[in-house]
């Protein structure tokens, strides 16, 4: 069983528990420059209260996912990469969500980039 350092507090799943390497990998700058990109792109201008970003996201994301490799019956180590890759799944994202995936795929024609091909250096 995964040994939790810290815990933080979600809206909807209440505490989630964090490995201190998490936390590492949280803290760097590649996952915090998640917390100025909007998961639901400008949903916000119609409905006030949908301001929801990428990394409070990949946070649900790596929770749901534990739930889900638990479920399964996966090993500790397998729990372990699931919730690595449920916190980097996205990290590739532009601004404006998915409404910025066109844009993107325009500008690096014929090869058809997607925010899944796209490295993100700090």
């Amino acid at each position: 069983m995964i040994e939790y350092d810290i815990f933080i507090r979600a809206p909807l799943y209440g505490f989630i528990g964090l490995t201190k390497n998490e936390v590492k990998l949280i803290d760097t700058d590649v996952i915090q420059r998640l917390r100025r990109i909007k998961q639901l792109a400008n949903a916000n201008l119609v409905y006030p209260g949908a301001c929801h970003t990428r990394f409070e996201h990949s946070i649900g994301v790596m929770h749901i996912a534990t739930r889900m490799a638990q479920r399964l019956g996966l090993n500790d180590n397998e729990i372990e990469i699931v919730r690595y890759a449920s916190l980097l799944h996205d990290i590739g994202h532009g601004p404006f969500s998915h409404v910025f995936e066109e844009i993107l795929s325009n500008a690096n024609k014929p090869n058809k980039i997607t925010h899944e091909n796209v490295v993100v250096i700090p």
